[in-house]
């Protein structure tokens, strides 16, 4: 089942890296002022683990409840905004974050774009920053079955501050479209909630999950790009 997930998105890749190429033209131009649309796709791992409190006492599970390199996001957006010369470009941007733990979030953000030449391919480097609103897809906590932990968590629980930066390649294809190639980093605001309280059935765990421990999750990935 993962490898048929896993082809599937290498597959939607491919075919969205594709597709503008397909009706590419000689390019002698390039639009270096006006109007600038991107659609991103982009796939993000986890790589901090975020870590719950634990009882006095209790420091060594510490290790087993560190949580969120495990986590992957599958993630679409749309920016919009304007090319100010061909090095600069300033909008908006607004996504959907939808994380494998199920849970997802909705990321609106001020969005800043630079090309390092004026050259049909040029490297490209972005930042943004905003707030990602929580969609509530999934509140059933699920089993942090890590070592010998039995506890119950949710990840992602709240609302919060997001960012991303990404550096990589812009490729015209044509006076206005091309396509930007970056590896990106990202980070979301959010906390981890748990049961923290005695040893109790693994029957009633699920429904006492309710302690927060706030802090923020980073990814790292590849986002894909078509400049319209």
């Amino acid at each position: 089942m993962k490898n048929k997930f896993i082809f599937g998105c290498f597959l939607v890749l491919i075919l969205f890296i594709a597709t503008p190429f397909s009706f590419a033209q000689s390019v002698k131009t390039i639009q270096s002022r006006g109007p600038m649309f991107i659609t991103n796709l982009s796939f993000h791992q986890g790589v901090t683990r975020i870590t719950y409190n634990v009882l006095p006492g209790e420091e060594d599970k510490v290790k087993n409840n560190k949580r969120a390199s495990n986590i992957s996001l599958i993630c679409v957006s749309q920016f919009m905004g304007f090319q100010f010369s061909p090095y600069f470009a300033l909008g908006l941007g607004v996504g959907f974050d939808y994380w494998t733990v199920k849970n997802a979030f909705v990321p609106i953000y001020a969005d800043l774009r630079f090309n390092m030449t004026d050259r049909k391919i040029a490297p490209h480097a972005y930042i943004n920053l905003g707030y990602g609103n929580r969609w509530d897809i999934s509140s059933v906590p699920y089993k942090a079955t890590t070592g010998n932990n039995n506890d119950y968590i949710i990840h992602a629980a709240t609302s919060g501050v997001m960012g991303e930066i990404g550096l990589g390649v812009k490729a015209n294809v044509g006076y206005s479209a091309a396509i930007v190639i970056t590896a990106s980093c990202k980070i979301q605001e959010s906390a981890l909630r748990s049961y923290e309280g005695p040893l109790l059935s693994q029957s009633m765990k699920p429904l006492l999950v309710d302690t927060y421990s706030s802090g923020m999750y980073l990814f790292a990935g590849l986002k894909i790009g078509v400049v319209f």
